[in-house]
């Protein structure tokens, strides 16, 4: 039984696959029959739409994709364009330079401790001349450093519009030999790309004309601001080439200044002029190279006549602050104070070594050779043992002619034999200050000096100080600065009788560092003091050789004279100042301008007789 069972099942399973191998045989059979069917109706249908072609014209471009792109990054390009599109007024930019004037040596009376080396730098001149330094001032271009300011204006520059040219879609067909319903049936894809591609064109082409309409409105209106901004930037460019060319302008002015005044002084110094001299002088011992531990403080003093120039140095006190020496250890180098045998030999060297110093430079610098004598006289500052108070004394001085500097060679003298050789005078070993009296000194008396007469004290409280006697006001003045001064040890003099020519009164203030040579010019004025009166009395400071000048007026001053003064030596004391001035010494006066012009007319009628 199960043997007939199985035989069954092997023939029911032979028996399908049998069936099945049947079936997919008439499958394949069909399948290639309906292939065969479907190329022939294809290629019958291909054949008959080639034969109607010769009468269908169908044109597709293929520009849509990429007029889209460009259009897309037009857009992107416009906004950009537009938000970089910014005219923002900015002034040409330049440099104002404005011209050094050739620095005025400052005096210095303080110094440090001496090296003893120092005593070689001492003897070093100067690498360069003031006369050479003079040249260089007067072969400098007056030529203004800067470069004149660029318009900086932002050129206009506009969109330019989007430019695209898309052809038309063409579908065209021959309708005597082609009907409609062949023309679907062989052709509707071609139809349907036709209507699809025209139809893109034609929205494609209006967004293009959009934008470019929103381009020209822009062009038009950035224009319009660009315009507006263009005329502010000329007219600020136009005022910034004004501001250099004034800049440039008073630059070449004050080299050019400088120029015609250094040579005028040059000029002035080879002729012999006092001032001049003196001033040039001054160029001459400031540009001196000095160890700090040297005073670099002077006063200068010229006989025209005989030619003989006088000049008072200050000294460093070697006695009381001896020179150190610098020893090598194997640390390093320390300093180490001189043993006896030491200072004797070498503190004597250093007050002789400047002054040969001295008259080495002047002489070198003696242009036209006017200087026919030169004294130099060196003086120290020290406290007194015996009084503890701050003395001045002369500890050396040399007087010499042209001919007994010019052939000495600092750089190989023994300076203390070569200062004795030239008979100059010291204080000996200098073991201790031993003031001598020096060959010529600096002389403070002058011709034009008067006696003074006390004004203060004989006027009440109710005088006019600009109505008073004009020469009662010089000595008022005089009276008043001898009280200001009075705690400096200053001398005050009062000149003889000017009317506004010339000094009124000259002070002489000893102190190191705010003293000098002052020179005072009373001015008893109703009206208001004009720039020309400060510009005369720098110039009477500058022939004085004066240090500083102060203009007292019972008036007041022109906002022109404080613009003057306010770069030159000069104090103005108006009358409320001059007041002032009175009552920190108790003294009360007043000044009635209007009162004082009246009896000023007064006075006028009644010389003329009227």
């Amino acid at each position: 039984m199960p043997a007939e069972v199985a035989v069954f099942l092997i023939v029911v399973v032979g028996a399908i696959w049998l069936v099945v191998k049947v079936f997919v045989w008439l499958g394949t059979i069909l399948d290639d029959a309906q292939n065969a069917y479907t190329r022939g109706q294809t290629q019958r249908h291909l054949e008959k739409k080639r034969r109607l072609s010769q009468h269908v014209r169908v044109v597709l471009p293929n520009e849509l994709d990429w007029a889209q792109k460009k259009l897309d990054a037009t857009r992107v390009e416009f906004a950009q364009f537009q938000r970089a599109a910014t005219w923002t007024l900015k002034a040409p930019s330049w440099e104002k330079k404005d011209f050094q004037d050739y620095k005025i040596f400052t005096k210095r009376e303080a110094h440090g401790e001496m090296d003893v080396e120092d005593i070689q730098s001492i003897l070093a001149p100067n690498p360069t001349t003031w006369t050479e330094e003079e040249v260089l001032i007067f072969t400098r271009p007056c030529k203004y450093p800067s470069r004149p300011p660029v318009d900086n204006r932002v050129d206009f520059g506009e969109f330019f519009p989007l430019g695209i040219r898309l052809d038309k879609a063409i579908f065209e067909y021959d309708t005597s030999m082609v009907s409609e319903k062949v023309i679907a049936r062989y052709f509707g894809d071609e139809q349907r790309n036709f209507i699809t591609y025209n139809k893109r064109r034609f929205d494609i082409i209006d967004k293009v004309d959009a934008l470019n309409r929103d381009i020209q409105l822009w062009n038009a209106k950035a224009r319009l601001e660009w315009e507006d901004y263009a005329k502010k930037s000329v007219l600020l460019a136009e005022r910034e080439l004004t501001a250099f060319n004034l800049n440039s302008e008073r630059y070449i002015k004050r080299c050019e200044d400088q120029k015609s005044r250094f040579l005028a002084t040059l000029m002035g110094y080879e002729s012999g002029a006092k001032s001049d001299v003196l001033n040039r002088l001054d160029y001459v011992l400031g540009s001196l190279q000095l160890p700090h531990s040297v005073p670099h403080t002077w006063e200068v003093d010229f006989d025209e006549e005989e030619r003989i120039l006088i000049v008072e140095i200050g000294l460093p006190d070697v006695v009381h602050r001896p020179p150190f020496k610098r020893v090598l250890l194997k640390s390093g180098p320390v300093r180490k104070p001189l043993n006896q045998t030491e200072k004797r030999e070498i503190v004597p060297q250093v007050h002789p070594a400047i002054l040969l110093r001295v008259a080495c430079e002047v002489f070198r610098n003696d242009v036209g050779e006017r200087l026919n004598l030169l004294v130099v006289n060196g003086w120290i500052r020290f406290d007194d043992p015996r009084t503890g108070e701050n003395v001045k004394a002369y500890t050396a001085s040399l007087l010499v002619e042209r001919s007994q500097i010019v052939s000495l060679n600092l750089g190989k003298i023994e300076p203390l034999v070569a200062f004795e050789s030239l008979h100059g005078k010291s204080a000996g070993k200098l073991a201790e200050i031993v003031p001598i009296e020096p060959a010529l000194s600096l002389n403070k008396k002058d011709s034009r000096f008067v006696d003074a007469k006390e004004v203060l004290n004989t006027l009440g409280s109710t005088t006019n100080l600009a109505a008073m006697d004009w020469q009662d006001f010089e000595h008022l003045i005089r009276e008043l600065f001898e009280k200001e001064f009075s705690g400096r040890g200053a001398e005050v003099k009062i000149t003889q009788a000017s009317r506004d020519r010339g000094v009124d009164a000259i002070v002489f203030d000893p102190d190191p560092i705010r003293g000098g040579k002052y020179v005072i010019q009373a001015k008893r004025y109703t009206n208001t003091v004009d720039v020309s009166a400060v510009r005369d009395l720098c110039a009477v400071v500058r022939k004085e050789g004066a240090s500083k000048g102060i203009l007292v007026a019972t008036s007041t001053y022109g906002s022109d004279a404080y613009a003057f003064a306010n770069n030159e030596p000069v104090t103005l004391l108006n009358g409320a100042e001059l007041l002032g001035l009175l009552r920190k010494h108790g003294y009360s006066f007043r000044i009635n301008l209007q009162e004082a012009r009246q009896l000023g007319q007064l006075n006028m009628r009644r010389d003329k007789g009227l």
